[in-house]
C-alpha cells in the first residue's frame, strides 16, 4: 500500500512539459481563479497557519518563495504551481510575510479537512482543484514538522529528483525508439523515496484515491 500511494504521488508529480501554458501562478486578492485550461496537474501551496505570517518569517518565506517557484519550472509547463498572496508587492518586501494570503489558503484546509499547524502543506491534484469540489484523488505533503530552512531543502530535493529523472526519461526514449519502456516508474519511486530521506518525522505524505488510501512518514518505523 505504502509503495502504491509513493508511485501515485510520482505519478501526480511527473508528466510531460507542454508548451505554452504557465508554470507558476500567483493568485492576488481572494476572488482570483486559479487557471483551468491546459494542465494536468496542479500543485497548491498552502500557508494556513496565522504564525507562519508573522513579521519575522518574511525572510524565511521569501526563500521558500524562491525554492516554491523553482519546483514549479521544474515540473514542467503543463503542471501548475500555485502561490496566494494577498495584494502586488514585490519580493524583496521586509513585510512580505503579512502578503502570504492566509485566509484563502484556510479555505482550502477546510475543504480538505487539514490541521492548520500540520501545514504549510503541498496539495497536487491531478483535477482541477475545486474549491467547492475537491477532487477526491490527491496527493497531500504535510510540512508543519519542518523549519523553514529544512522545508527550502526539501523543495530543492523534490526539484532535483524531478529533473534528473525528467533527464533520464528523455536519454532513455532518444537512444531507445521503439523498444520496451524500461521501469521508469521504479526509478521515478526510488526518487521519491530518497527526497524524504534525512527529514526525520517533520514530513508525512497522505494519499487519498477512489483506489486507495495510504500514508507515508519520513520517520523511520512509523
Amino acid at each position: 500500500m505504502l509503495r502504491a500511494g509513493l508511485l501515485l504521488l510520482v505519478l501526480l508529480l511527473v508528466v510531460p512539459v507542454g508548451a505554452g501554458a504557465q508554470a507558476l501562478v500567483e493568485l492576488v486578492g481572494p476572488t482570483a481563479q486559479i487557471p483551468r485550461d491546459g494542465y494536468r496537474t496542479w500543485t497548491l501551496f498552502l500557508v494556513c497557519n496565522p504564525a507562519w505570517v508573522a513579521p519575522e518569517q518574511s525572510g524565511a518565506l521569501r526563500n521558500l518563495y524562491r525554492r516554491f517557484k523553482i519546483f514549479g519550472d521544474a515540473i514542467g509547463k503543463d503542471n501548475l504551481a500555485v502561490w496566494f498572496w494577498t495584494r502586488r508587492t514585490t519580493i524583496d518586501d521586509p513585510r512580505l510575510a503579512e502578503n502570504v494570503d492566509v485566509a484563502r489558503s484556510a479555505e482550502f484546509c477546510r475543504r480538505l479537512t487539514l490541521r492548520p499547524t500540520a501545514g504549510p502543506f503541498l496539495v497536487i491534484t491531478s483535477a482541477y482543484p475545486d474549491l467547492e469540489a475537491f477532487p477526491r484523488d490527491r496527493t497531500v505533503f504535510e510540512l508543519g514538522g519542518l523549519p523553514p530552512e529544512e522545508l527550502a531543502s526539501l523543495l530543492n530535493r523534490l526539484t532535483d529528483e524531478l529533473l534528473l529523472e525528467g533527464k533520464a526519461e528523455a536519454a532513455r526514449r532518444s537512444s531507445a525508439s521503439g523498444a520496451p519502456d524500461s521501469p521508469i516508474w521504479m526509478r521515478l519511486l526510488e526518487g521519491a523515496q530518497r527526497s524524504l530521506i534525512g527529514f526525520g518525522c517533520g514530513v508525512v505524505v497522505k494519499v487519498d484515491t477512489g483506489m486507495l488510501s495510504a500514508e507515508l512518514r519520513a520517520c523511520p518505523g512509523q
